[in-house]
């Protein structure tokens, strides 16, 4: 018999597919067999269509200003580990975006 268990967090977990052949079809029930973290995981991904292109106009914000700070975006790496990651770290894009979007590009 091939169990399959996950193991998160220290703690044992059948897949919804094992409960179902050992006699608990909660289908039969009018419930789902599917686990919460399915659902959860689909709930943070929803917001891809907004994210996504967030990203792309922070990228290009974020390069923009670089240079008022003493970042050269063509320095990849400096940039990136000294400018950019750390700001997306205080910030998220989507905020970068809301900003710029409310208040333009403040001289």
């Amino acid at each position: 018999m091939d169990l399959r268990i996950n193991i998160r967090m220290g703690r044992k977990r059948e897949r919804p597919q094992l409960s179902i052949r050992r006699g608990i079809d909660l289908a039969d029930q009018g419930q789902t067999n599917v686990p919460a973290e399915y659902t959860l995981h689909n709930l943070s991904d929803a917001d891809f269509t907004y994210s996504v292109p967030a990203v792309v106009v922070a990228q290009t914000i974020l390069q923009t200003l670089a240079p008022r700070y003493g970042y050269n975006p063509d320095n990849v790496s400096v940039y990136n580990n000294g400018y950019r990651n750390p700001v997306l770290s205080f910030e998220t894009a989507e905020h970068i975006l809301m900003l710029y979007s409310g208040q333009g590009r403040q001289e």
